[in-house]
């Protein structure tokens, strides 16, 4: 299988490559973006989202499409999200416009339809490279905080427990590689810690496979 990437560092999607073979269970091929993006952030995502997906589809051989963000301090995506809390979930977002951009693709004989799974980190992806250490990560336990409860970590203590403090590039993609490995082994408690989020994510991958 072949994949394109899209997520909001070379560190995060390093990982995702690992994440996804041990979902899969096998190898895949990167495919690389064949666009530049101007920024990485959740900011840009309504601009860059809509053009990683084009040309993925038209101007590359993947077979499909990753995309991860992090929630940041915005909603964790409910089932029945509603209202104002559904317009600022990330989750919801990216249902919303990738739906919206993949009606927009045209058929192409010699192209199949494009696959694409999509995630968002709660928190933030450290939050995953986290799970299983002493740090109660997850879903539930970030909702607490949302709502003004002490839970022992936020953002940057995230970061830092991962990487350290102002850490170089490099060293952040090895890292991230190196956690990803562990999750891969265990993907059975990220999913039980993030089910909205990753397990999801996971359960739209293994479906590639059937």
């Amino acid at each position: 299988m072949r994949i394109t990437i899209f997520s909001e560092s070379s560190a995060d999607e390093a990982a995702l490559k690992i994440l996804v073979e041990g979902i899969l269970g096998e190898k895949v091929e990167e495919e690389p973006r064949k666009n530049k993006l101007r920024s990485r952030g959740f900011a840009s995502v309504e601009n860059e989202l809509p053009v990683v997906i084009k040309s993925t589809y038209y101007n590359t051989d993947a077979d499909s499409l990753i995309v991860v963000y992090d929630s940041d301090d915005e909603p964790v995506h409910e089932k029945k999200h509603y209202g104002n809390e559904a317009e600022k979930c990330r989750l919801c977002f990216l249902q919303r416009k990738i739906s919206e951009v993949v009606k927009s693709l045209k058929p192409r004989p010699e192209r199949n339809s494009l696959k694409i799974a999509f995630g968002v980190a709660v928190p933030a992806i450290e939050a995953w490279y986290l799970c299983g250490t002493k740090i109660p990560v997850g879903e539930e336990s970030w909702k607490r905080k949302l709502k003004g409860e002490k839970v022992g970590y936020d953002r940057t203590s995230l970061k830092e427990e991962i990487y350290g403090v102002r850490p170089f590039r490099q060293k952040q993609i090895e890292t991230a590689i190196k956690e990803a490995k562990k999750l891969a082994q265990n993907l059975e408690l990220l999913e039980e810690k993030f089910p909205e989020g990753f397990s999801i994510f996971a359960n739209e991958i293994r479906s590639w496979k059937q």
